[in-house]
């Protein structure tokens, strides 16, 4: 039997307790999948989710994580195909979003459907390739919403100093908008040379509570009341939410009906192969720091921490 590595995961806690470093079974591809060689993987914070045991991750799971391998974000190379494939073939580097199905990117090899991946540009490295297909979509996904977002329009990214703000400012300053970065006050200068044009700490304000209004907020963690929301934004302006707890997901459905003129959202994502190549040909990966694959419980804790700016890469060799 040929064996692979994988960081394991069996129950919820901190990742230097539940994590451990194992040879499994390689996997061999189904109908219409591939063997992907990983040589790269992002954290999401899904991931957190999924190993710390938050409420929103045991959604689907509730005694016990729902993969035995997490990570979703891959790039790497096709080492198999599996029968009924024709788009791809052996030695094609791909990148995609594994999150609809198995899961499985914390390994040396993982099976995916063909039809969730795509080519790498060839001037994109595995590690740049892999901080792309969730954040990314998930931001690209979100202007969507506001697709008329132009100059003269003010938009606020609340929790910009993760993947999808680090997306997020670069595409929405392509557009001429003004751009209101919100986060820790140590990432203020990077935001501001991505692209923001101003900044706000939240751990000293509460963007809601400025005399500003605003057309577009795109909230990754939506830890403002819905009447805050409602408040601080212009007439036809628009909250897509993209993360953020139950209970608050909760309070902006449940406040969506009585907006007034303004739109409350929740973002359905949808995972885009077509999506990832846009991105790869449009903007600049942010990534904050790689670790190695039996360093992953490191990489989770620096994701969880909250202080990294841009994507937190795992590295396969």
């Amino acid at each position: 039997m040929t064996t692979m590595r994988a960081l394991v995961i069996e129950r919820y806690g901190p990742p230097e307790d539940v994590l451990r470093l194992e040879q499994v079974p390689r996997p061999q591809p189904k109908q219409d999948e591939v063997l992907v060689r990983v040589h790269a993987t992002a954290l999401n914070s899904w991931d957190w989710d999924s190993v710390t045991g938050t409420p929103m991750g045991r959604i689907t799971g509730p005694f016990k994580p729902p993969f035995k391998i997490l990570g979703a974000d891959v790039a790497g190379t096709v080492e198999t195909v599996g029968p009924g494939v024709t788009s791809l073939k052996r030695g094609d580097r791909v990148f995609g979003d594994l999150s609809g199905g198995k899961w499985g990117g914390f390994a040396d090899y993982v099976c995916a459907p063909a039809s969730v991946l795509a080519l790498i540009p060839p001037s994109l490295s595995f590690v740049d390739s892999a901080a792309v297909p969730q954040a990314g979509s998930l931001v690209l996904q979100a202007l969507r919403k506001f697709p008329q977002l132009g100059a003269g329009h003010i938009v606020v990214f609340n929790g910009a100093g993760g993947g999808v703000g680090t997306f997020g400012i670069q595409l929405a300053k392509a557009t001429g908008a003004t751009i209101i970065a919100v986060d820790r006050a140590e990432k203020r200068e990077a935001l501001l040379a991505l692209g923001a044009d101003g900044f706000i700490d939240y751990q000293s304000e509460d963007f809601t509570a400025t005399a500003e209004r605003y057309d577009l907020i795109i909230d990754v963690v939506a830890n403002r009341p819905a009447s805050h929301y409602r408040r601080c934004l212009r007439r036809g302006g628009r909250l897509v939410v993209i993360g953020g707890t139950i209970s608050s997901l909760l309070r902006i459905l449940v406040a969506s009906p009585f907006s007034r003129g303004k739109t409350l959202s929740i973002l359905p994502y949808r995972i885009s192969p077509s999506d990832n190549l846009t991105l790869a040909a449009t903007v600049r990966p942010v990534v904050d720091s790689t670790f190695a694959l039996e360093d992953g419980a490191k990489a989770l804790r620096r994701l969880g921490g909250g202080r990294a700016v841009g994507k937190v890469v795992i590295t396969v060799e």
